[in-house]
């Protein structure tokens, strides 16, 4: 039964398949590569009053970041701005 099928039928009936598997691929490493971007702040999943009281940062150099929302932006530490 198999046997008399032409290529041509398999591709009409895998080839959509296979691109949607594919595209889904390609789509799925591009959006993961903005999950694990670095961003501006760390966030810390505890309640605000179990946090650990916090000293402010020392920066001693420029630092280049970007935001959750996309633009970048430069830090530079106190006296430099």
């Amino acid at each position: 039964m198999l046997e008399n099928v032409p290529i041509s039928a398999y591709a009409i009936c895998y080839g959509p398949l296979a691109l949607t598997i594919i595209g889904f691929i390609v789509f799925a490493a591009l959006t993961d590569r903005n999950a694990r971007r670095t961003y501006l702040r760390h966030m810390n999943p505890l309640p605000e009053d179990e946090q650990p009281e916090s000293q402010p940062l020392q920066r001693d150099r420029p630092i280049r970041a970007e935001t959750p929302a996309g633009p970048r932006v430069q830090i530079n530490p106190e006296g430099q701005g």
